[in-house]
């Protein structure tokens, strides 16, 4: 690590805000393995956010992004960085969005890997195209002219914004008690006691039949695997074969889609991340393998994923404190 970092006042905004404050030491750099331009920090507090002296704030100055060791995921939106030489020692990015920046040299991507996913800027912009073809990263080329976004804020305006304590789920046949549950694993990361339990889909009042402890013990190792990342998806339902009134959730690294579908009621409430204020920014998260998820749509916060769900097992509700978007109902 260097005494001293030269760094533009607005990448450092980005990154205070990604980090909920800013480094104080140069190893704290090595916590940072995350960085979106566009995250909203909406905390009133500015404890830990004041510029130590060995960060000294030039513009123009963006080099300190290659002097971040364990940086896995950048995005920066709709700006111009000049020099993009850095990246060339990201050698741990595995996700990198710049499509609508002024990044060019193609050439800087095969220093790079570990990268898995890749959206640049429109082709007629980009140097250096060859390289394109040996790289293995998925959905790897340009944004097409005149792309569209999935999803387009005005089409949400009337999501309405509830907390987890003054939501009455419908539940089935006038009870909210988990009946049916289905949870799918990564690879070799199922619990101990998950092993033995019947959790495939339809399999009836599965979770019902459990006594009192045996819940207790599995919304444990499953609020578990969820901190670690060990969960591709999941299905709580009110419905003794799990077909509807569910808790769903999917993931992907870092980020968690939770959702409840209300089925007959029409109604869905979807997670609300308040760090974001746009539809039109995706998560790495698809619905299905088909359907992308705002990150407005998602946390990033394993822990508050993990008690959300730990909460709906035990209780058959959202939890206190967590954050909803309304859809559809009365």
């Amino acid at each position: 690590m260097k005494d001293e970092y030269r760094v533009d006042p607005r990448l450092l905004g980005w990154i205070k805000k990604n980090m909920g404050g800013c480094p104080q030491v140069p190893e704290d750099l090595g916590k940072i393995t995350r960085l979106d331009s566009d995250k909203v920090n909406h905390s009133s507090s500015t404890e830990g956010y004041l510029t130590p002296g060995w960060l000294v704030e030039e513009r123009g100055e963006f080099s300190l992004l290659g002097e971040l060791p364990n940086l896995e995921y950048l995005r920066i939106a709709r700006f111009e960085l000049g020099d993009w030489s850095f990246l060339a020692r990201c050698k741990r990015l595995r996700t990198l969005i710049v499509q609508d920046t002024d990044f060019t040299d193609c050439r800087l991507l095969a220093e790079l890997p570990l990268l898995e996913k890749v959206s640049l800027p429109p082709r007629a912009k980009l140097k250096h195209l060859e390289v394109l073809g040996t790289l293995k990263a998925k959905a790897c080329g340009s944004a097409a002219e005149g792309e569209q976004p999935f999803y387009r804020d005005e089409d949400y305006e009337d999501m309405e914004q509830v907390k987890g304590e003054d939501v009455s789920l419908p539940g089935w046949e006038g009870s909210t008690a988990v009946r049916c549950v289905s949870v799918k694993f990564c690879r070799g990361k199922t619990p101990g006691g998950w092993k033995g339990f019947p959790h495939k889909e339809y399999e009836e009042d599965n979770w019902l039949n459990l006594p009192q402890e045996a819940r207790e013990q599995l919304a444990g190792e499953l609020a578990g695997a969820i901190r670690k990342e060990n969960v591709e998806e999941l299905s709580l339902s009110h419905e003794p074969w799990g077909e509807g009134h569910s808790l769903c959730g999917e993931f992907a690294p870092g980020w968690a889609a939770l959702w409840y579908d209300g089925s007959d009621e029409g109604t869905v409430y979807t997670i609300h991340n308040g760090d974001y204020e746009t539809v039109e920014d995706l998560c790495p998260i698809e619905v299905g393998g088909q359907s992308p998820v705002p990150k407005m749509w998602a946390l990033e916060d394993m822990e508050e994923a993990a008690r959300i769900v730990c909460y709906f097992l035990l209780n058959g509700g959202l939890a206190p404190g967590s954050r909803w978007l309304k859809d559809g109902g009365c």
